[in-house]
């Protein structure tokens, strides 16, 4: 999983690039795009599918009502191996990375159901899966993360700055103000940005340790600044080039959580591949 987050792991790496394409240049055309593939199921023993169809069917029931945790800390391998085949890996995945804590969120090829595991200095002390839109745990170490040592606005600034200032005014009255309901987005494609000014935004802004990588028609990265509600959201198309980059001020940017109508369909799907066993 390390070099899917290597854009933010390396000190080296820019969060964007500037100009990523020349003036008037057209982008190659995409190559691939994720779409919904049914997991296999392999022949399995009753034994080995009766404790993971009953883990399935609680996912099943709280895919039907409000968001819900079902722990598989009690299930023996044979049931985590069942319930880990049938649900597979879909296209996001989030990482929560501090000094003592590892925590991997990685969404199923079903929408809204996630997979949960956080270790603490190695050891894994939460195992789970988790319906709704998303985990209540992001917003949750979303908040963490940014609540100590955020970020002190600017009262200077160096040579060979452009834009930045304004931004960073703007950025940070809307951090300060931000509602739940109305994002706030600035889309750093269409402004001119000096390389001063890139520069100056990554090194105030910087990150807190919240990570997503979408996959779908390429990839969009969102990342946590370590000022609170802000996240850059970067849009990559299936060559690798970035296509359009922004600052979202908001709780949790919209592309992360499953929309409703994705938890009711995933919801018939996992109950027709359960069906499939019978």
């Amino acid at each position: 999983m390390q070099d899917e987050f290597a854009f933010i792991a390396t000190g080296n790496t820019p969060l964007f690039r500037l100009h990523d394409d020349p003036e008037c240049a057209c982008p190659p055309m995409p190559e691939a795009m994720a779409t919904f593939t049914p997991p296999p199921l392999h022949a399995l023993s009753r034994d080995e599918t009766g404790e993971g169809c009953a883990v399935l069917r609680k996912v099943i029931e709280r895919l039907g009502g409000a968001p819900g945790i079902v722990d598989l800390a009690p299930c023996d391998p044979a049931a985590r191996r069942f319930v880990d085949e049938v649900l597979g890996e879909g296209e996001v995945l989030i990482r929560i990375v501090t000094p003592r804590d590892r925590v991997t969120i990685r969404e199923s090829v079903f929408a809204g159901v996630w997979r949960v595991q956080h270790r603490i200095d190695g050891e894994l002390r939460r195992d789970d899966l988790e319906t709704g839109p998303v985990p209540e745990a992001v917003y949750g170490w979303a908040e963490r993360l940014t609540v100590d040592g955020p970020p002190h606005r600017p009262q200077s600034f160096p040579e060979g700055l452009m834009n930045a200032p304004a931004l960073l005014t703007e950025i940070f009255d809307h951090s300060a103000n931000c509602p739940n309901d109305r994002p706030h987005v600035i889309n750093l494609s269409l402004l001119p940005l000096t390389p001063e000014d890139s520069k100056f935004l990554i090194d105030t802004l910087g990150t807190a340790g919240l990570s997503v990588l979408s996959r779908g028609y390429g990839d969009c990265r969102v990342t946590l600044t370590r000022l609170p509600n802000v996240w850059w959201v970067q849009y990559f198309n299936s060559p690798g080039q970035l296509i359009l980059n922004t600052l979202e001020i908001t709780r949790l940017p919209a592309v992360v959580a499953a929309a409703p109508e994705d938890l009711e369909d995933s919801r018939e799907r996992i109950a027709e591949a359960l069906a499939q066993l019978k």
